[in-house]
Formats: structure tokens, C-alpha cells, sequence
């Protein structure tokens, strides 16, 4: 299997060099990079919305929400936000207070070569934006997953570089509803030596019904973050880190609390020169459920990029995988395993082209919903519809400018 350095999805740290260098010049970027969804979720009205970035000729990239109609396909609205060099949305959810609106976020940058700061954009229920907000100065930062907390505000988590010269740290900011801060961390390993980063980013995080919360990603990466760790971490409710297991080198994408009181992680992980989507179960203390993480894939890399516990109690996730047996270059990965891991069955779907899975979700009709990208015929924000044997949804997918 061929060993992929660094994720191509989530539109994270390897697009992001892309991105800021842009200088609104759209024509000049590779076609596979104009426009994706990253992620999305499903609105109070039983439809989707989609949080990704797009492109104009006049401003470049910008952070993009789109909402679609589950029943037709049809976008009900689209809207783009930023409008100076780059910005992009990785996460969105329902705002917290039952408007019907969304809080997404990601990262904007507002100078041609700059450094990206960590993006928060709150909508009402059309998309109209009714907050901007950056944070961490003018440090290198993004926000890659977003939680809304039981009690108010919201947890924000992905990764802050303070200089040029220095680490790649977890970062971590605890929000009002209105956006303001009620705390921040940074939490990393340092490493003395200019030339040899130590790089921590989260990419996922849940709220602990108990208190506090959990997160995953990558620690203690190189460079281009290849040997970082596949980590769980436990923190207190002021931030504070309890605990950090370890499962191996990769990354962890993806993070969900189990109906049994479990939690469950998706992600890449690498060994020597395979890379492979994987899944493992923890209790709440992080000790291993299985006897060891569950990986799936063929010849080719593969790896998960979203995953969610289904309603039968087993797991789906999507991603990517360059199988020599897929449609195209890549193509969007789709697994489904019963409740203990095992694989019951995966899909591709894609042309002829670059297409790839990143967000997932579930609906109450059991079909699911895939959004990423697609390179084959275009470039468009890609959204599938399966139904709950992975078989392709008559009239779906749906390629969205």
C-alpha cells in the first residue's frame, strides 16, 4: 500500500498552502482545489447543510455554507463567507440557540502569504451571517471541529502555530454564545530543534455528559505530521488535560460517544509503508475495548475520514481510497461495520477523476449522506445519497458550484 504523508481531506494543513497563497487568483490554483464540502449536518427542518469553501473570480477562496434539500437535491441556498485572500469552513453546527441558525468553523486569512487565523462564523436560519469573529491574533491557527456545550457556548478544537519558529500546538477555545472567549489553551510537546517541528493538531472533539470532554487527532508529528500519534485525550471543563492514551501512528479523524458508553475513533493509521482507514473502540477511561483497532483496505491507501455510529449500533464511515479497482484517481470510500468493527460491506463512488469523502451523517430515513469533492467532469462540492445498503439513491449524486 502506498503511504499517504498527510490527509487530503478536511481540506486541512496540506490544502491550507494552497489556499493563503492564492492571491484571488482563482485560474492559477489546481481544479480539484475550487471548491468542497467538508463536512455537514442535518437542520431542524430534516435537510442538510454543507460546510466547505468555494471560489470566485473575484475574491478567491471563501468559507461556503450551502443547504440542500434531502428529498430532490436542490440547493436551497448557498452562501460564501469572507472575501479577502482564503477562508474555509472544516465543521458546522446548529447553533445553540434554537433559531434554526448555524456556527461553523475554520480558518480566514486576509493577507496574501499570511497566517490563517482560527474562523468562527455564526448564521441565522438563511445563512445570514451575524457574526465574524477570528481569534489568536496573528498567529497561525485553524479550528477544525466545533461542540455546542449543554449548559452555553461552545467548544472549538484544532491547532496553533504562535511563530515561524516554533511548534505546531492542540488548541483549544472555550466560547460564549456570542462568541466571546471564556478560556483558551494550547497544549503540545516543544522540540528544541528549528529544523525538526513536534506538530499536535485536533481533530475532533465531544462534550463528556459528565463533564469536560474528549478529543483526538494527531501528536507529536513530524514535519508533515506522518508520525504523529492517534491520541484520545480527556480535559476538564476549564481546559485542563486528565489524561492522554496512544494507539499508534496515524491520525484520528473522527470521534464519537457509543449508546453502550463507549467511544469509538476513526482515522489513518500507518505502519512501516501501509496506510489504512481504521476504527477502535475505548471505554471512558481510553483502555482499548478490542483487542486491537480494526483496518480496512486493499492495495492502495485508504483511510476514514467521517464516521458515525449507525442506527443498528454498528459504524459507517466515509473517506478516500486510490484502490487500483475504484472509478478514478480517487474515489469517495464508504464502510460499514457491525457493532464490534467488522466489515460488512464498503463501496466507491466517483468518475472518472479526483473524488473524495469527508462529511458524513445519518438521516432518520437510514440513508446516508456524503459530501466532499469531486475533480471529474468539473470541480464541484460533492453530495451522494445511499440508502442503507450503500446502493446508490436514483437521480444522486448531486455536484454542487
Amino acid at each position: 500500500m502506498k503511504k499517504l504523508l498527510f490527509k487530503t481531506a478536511l481540506l486541512s494543513i496540506a490544502f491550507t498552502g494552497v489556499l493563503t497563497s492564492c492571491n484571488n487568483k482563482v485560474e492559477d490554483t489546481p481544479e480539484q482545489f475550487l471548491r468542497g464540502g467538508n463536512n455537514l449536518t442535518m437542520t431542524g427542518d430534516g435537510n442538510l447543510v454543507i460546510a466547505g469553501y468555494n471560489s470566485s473570480s473575484t475574491y478567491g477562496y471563501q468559507a461556503a455554507l450551502v443547504k440542500v434539500n434531502t428529498t430532490t437535491g436542490d440547493t436551497v441556498w448557498s452562501k460564501m463567507y469572507g472575501g479577502s485572500y482564503s477562508d474555509a469552513f472544516f465543521n458546522v453546527i446548529r447553533s445553540r440557540k434554537n433559531d434554526g441558525g448555524f456556527v461553523a468553523t475554520g480558518f480566514s486569512n486576509r493577507a496574501n502569504g499570511g497566517s490563517p487565523s482560527l474562523l468562527v462564523v455564526m448564521t441565522d436560519a438563511a445563512g445570514k451571517q451575524s457574526k465574524f469573529l477570528t481569534y489568536a491574533s496573528n498567529s497561525y491557527s485553524e479550528g477544525i471541529s466545533i461542540v455546542s456545550n449543554a449548559d452555553s457556548g461552545y467548544l472549538v478544537g484544532g491547532f496553533i502555530q504562535k511563530s515561524s519558529a516554533s511548534d505546531r500546538d492542540l488548541y483549544l477555545l472555550r466560547l460564549r454564545d456570542d462568541g466571546s472567549v471564556i478560556w483558551e489553551k494550547s497544549i503540545g510537546a516543544k522540540s528544541s530543534n528549528n529544523y525538526d517541528k513536534v506538530n499536535d493538531a485536533v481533530y475532533a472533539v465531544v462534550a463528556d455528559p459528565t463533564g469536560g470532554y474528549y478529543l483526538t487527532g494527531s501528536l507529536n508529528g513530524g514535519y508533515n505530521m506522518e508520525d504523529g500519534k492517534i491520541f484520545l485525550m480527556k480535559i476538564a471543563a476549564n481546559g485542563d488535560s486528565l489524561w492522554t492514551k496512544t494507539y499508534g501512528t496515524g491520525f484520528g479523524y473522527s470521534l464519537t460517544l457509543t449508546t453502550d458508553g463507549g467511544i469509538a475513533i476513526c482515522g489513518s493509521v500507518i505502519s512501516a509503508s501501509n496506510q489504512d482507514a481504521f476504527l477502535l473502540k475505548t471505554d471512558r477511561n481510553g483502555n482499548l475495548l478490542w483487542p486491537a483497532a480494526k483496518t480496512y483496505g486493499g492495495t492502495g491507501y485508504q483511510y476514514g475520514a467521517t464516521m458515525v455510529q449507525t442506527s443498528d449500533g454498528g459504524f459507517a464511515f466515509t473517506g478516500i481510497t486510490d484502490e487500483s479497482t475504484g472509478l478514478g484517481l480517487h474515489d469517495v470510500y464508504f464502510v460499514r461495520t457491525n457493532a464490534s468493527g467488522d466489515k460488512t460491506w464498503e463501496r466507491v463512488y466517483g468518475g472518472s477523476n479526483n473524488d473524495q469523502g469527508y462529511g458524513l451523517v445519518q438521516g432518520s430515513d437510514n440513508n446516508f449522506y456524503i459530501t466532499g469533492l469531486t475533480n471529474s467532469g468539473g470541480s464541484y462540492i460533492f453530495l451522494n445519497k445511499v440508502d442503507n445498503n450503500g446502493a446508490q439513491v436514483a437521480g444522486w449524486p448531486k455536484n454542487i458550484k
